[in-house]
């Protein structure tokens, strides 16, 4: 294994923990998920297993879709967030949750936490994106059908709109739906999006952007 391929899979491992310990802030304010996680935790509620088991079985699903649409988004940290991200984060909630502060669960702490939690999520998801390893199975999704219609630069919308299409679902599952789901809908596209932008300008993501091609 060169020192290129060490680099851009260490960056993997640390975007997923990233997007992991984000989400478990996430999880902690309980002022609504983001999109997909209001999905899973619907279905957790509904089948009543652990929120790490259903994010692995609904992601297995979505790579065996994205493995007939465009096999090239699987690889490396496709694999390793399917394995990884559920399980980090109830790790990471667990941990939070030992912490004699967070304990308090004052309506200021929530906010504090929900404040840090998404954009360090979001912040992970782009990590992985860049580093051409694979994608998650849900930021695939989004990315397969803006290059599919030839709109690459329509990423953001795209990922609203399935933003929104999982709200909707977790309603009907009866998921947790707050304010902060909302913002999540509104933020995560184009935020995402900026972070991309932003570590494509970086010397590292360079260099894995020019290997990757």
């Amino acid at each position: 294994m060169n020192k290129k391929l060490c680099l851009r899979v260490l960056y993997v491992i640390v975007g997923f923990t990233i997007l992991s310990t984000g989400l478990a802030f996430k999880r902690y304010a309980a002022l609504g998920l983001d999109p997909y996680a209001t999905l899973i935790t619907g279905i957790t509620r509904q089948l009543q297993i652990p929120f790490g088991v259903v994010l692995f079985m609904v992601g297995f699903t979505l790579v065996i879709v994205v493995f007939f649409s465009d096999r090239s988004k699987i690889g490396f940290g496709t694999l390793y967030g399917l394995a990884a991200i559920g399980f980090t984060s109830d790790a990471v909630l667990w941990f939070i949750n030992t912490i004699p502060v967070f304990q308090q669960f004052s309506i200021q702490l929530r906010i504090a936490s929900f404040a840090v939690g998404l954009p360090v999520l979001l912040f992970g998801a782009a990590i992985c994106i860049e580093t051409k390893m694979g994608l998650t199975p849900y930021d695939a999704v989004g990315v397969i059908f803006s290059e599919k219609i030839k709109r690459p630069h329509w990423f953001r919308w795209i990922r609203m709109s399935t933003d929104a299409l999982c709200v909707v679902v977790g309603v009907l599952f009866q998921s947790d739906i707050g304010a902060g789901t909302l913002v999540a809908v509104l933020v995560a596209g184009p935020l995402i999006a900026f972070y991309r932008k932003t570590l494509s300008k970086t010397k590292p993501f360079q260099i894995i952007r020019n290997e990757a091609h």
